[in-house]
């Protein structure tokens, strides 16, 4: 056989094996153009590419799940935290796209590793390059209906810039091994991702442990987007040293009459997770995590690298230096609103020399857990 042949048939070969790979997992690629049913692209102060993508034919509506799946334009309640434009104006640029379709951001790559891992409290040198410092309300049954919080934003430095992240987020989880569904959402500073380093709001999600399926962003189907000017990979305002402090209020609820997962910033809706994608969080969530983590690309698993979480100072350091999550709220099976307490929370910090925590309780009653550090040499 010539070579010819050889690479033709190589050729076929790869063809097949990327038609048959699963649109679940698959990241889309329109980094280079504008997706399908784009009907205008706009480009903001900032220099970010935005296209304004018909609503009925965003990436979502691709996922095998999804084929035939009614579009929820809204929830059918809304969420428990008022809406305050005024707050989201403030760490926000809205992106205007015409009603009917939503903003997504071109992706300056969307060929970078996922970088996620599933997280189970392993001994700190099994971290595999990945450093936290969370707390996490273990609820035992898969009943938890939502959660939200304040999270503070921050910019910080990262030792490998091409291909290190730091982030701060909620996780709300269900199922293990194999079976560990995430919804995942916050900020995150990853320009090997993002194409600079400005902190970003960002969603995530995966239903098989970050194996085959989920993705950041709207990069892959899953996530449905109903906002026509806030969404996923918006650049956000980070907080000033000793300063002005910025933050914002992220919930995730379970719609009690669809039962999707709605996303809310400052109590305006952003869109949804449907729950046809998931398989363990179909009936609810069992575990919610609040706090930070960064990836060390250096092969040192985080305990020499100078990649900063948070505000990049340790938690003794107190507001207006270090980076804090604060009023950490659960919603249980009957939809109450359930503030967390102290004693019924699970922190962890493998390298505490690193990355550190604390927790303060304010005089309103509310719980903050601060958290982060500069790293170590």
């Amino acid at each position: 056989m010539d070579k010819r042949s050889i690479y033709f048939q190589l050729f076929v070969l790869l063809i097949s094996l990327l038609i048959s790979h699963s649109t679940s997992g698959r990241l889309i690629n329109f980094d280079k153009q504008a997706p399908k049913g784009t009907i205008k692209t706009i480009k903001a102060n900032n220099g970010d590419v935005v296209d304004c993508v018909n609503i009925h034919e965003q990436p979502a509506f691709e996922h095998p799940s999804l084929k035939s799946h009614k579009l929820q334009i809204e929830p059918s309640h809304y969420a428990r935290i008022h809406r305050n434009e005024s707050m989201l104006s403030k760490i926000f640029q809205p992106w205007q796209c015409p009603q009917g379709s939503i903003p997504i951001r071109r992706q300056v790559n969307t060929d970078t590793h996922i970088l996620r891992k599933s997280k189970s409290t392993p001994p700190a040198s099994y971290n595999n390059g990945h450093q936290y410092s969370v707390t996490q309300l273990f609820y035992g049954s898969p009943t938890i209906q939502g959660a939200y919080a304040t999270i503070d934003i921050w910019k910080p430095s990262l030792a490998i810039p091409a291909s290190d992240f730091s982030l701060t987020q909620i996780w709300v989880t269900s199922g293990s091994g194999s079976l560990l569904n995430t919804m995942e959402v916050g900020w995150q500073v990853f320009p090997g991702r993002t194409g600079d380093a400005q902190p970003r709001f960002f969603i995530f999600w995966t239903a098989d442990a970050y194996n085959a399926t989920g993705c950041y962003d709207l990069t892959c189907p899953g996530f449905v987007q109903t906002n026509n000017q806030y969404s996923p990979g918006m650049a956000l305002q980070p907080s000033v040293y000793q300063g002005a402090q910025y933050e914002f209020v992220l919930q995730i609820e379970k719609d009690q009459q669809s039962g999707n997962y709605w996303l809310y910033i400052y109590g305006t809706a952003i869109g949804y997770w449907p729950s046809s994608i998931f398989n363990s969080l179909q009936q609810g969530a069992d575990t919610v995590e609040w706090g930070g983590e960064i990836y060390d690309s250096s092969g040192s698993d985080g305990f020499h690298t100078l990649t900063q979480m948070g505000s990049g100072y340790f938690p003794s350091q107190g507001y207006g230096i270090a980076s804090y999550v604060r009023n950490l709220t659960y919603i249980d099976s009957s939809y109450n609103v359930v503030p967390v307490s102290q004693s019924s929370l699970q922190a962890y910090a493998p390298a505490l020399n690193c990355y550190n925590y604390q927790f303060e309780q304010s005089p309103d009653g509310s719980l903050s857990f601060f958290y982060g550090g500069p790293g170590c040499n």
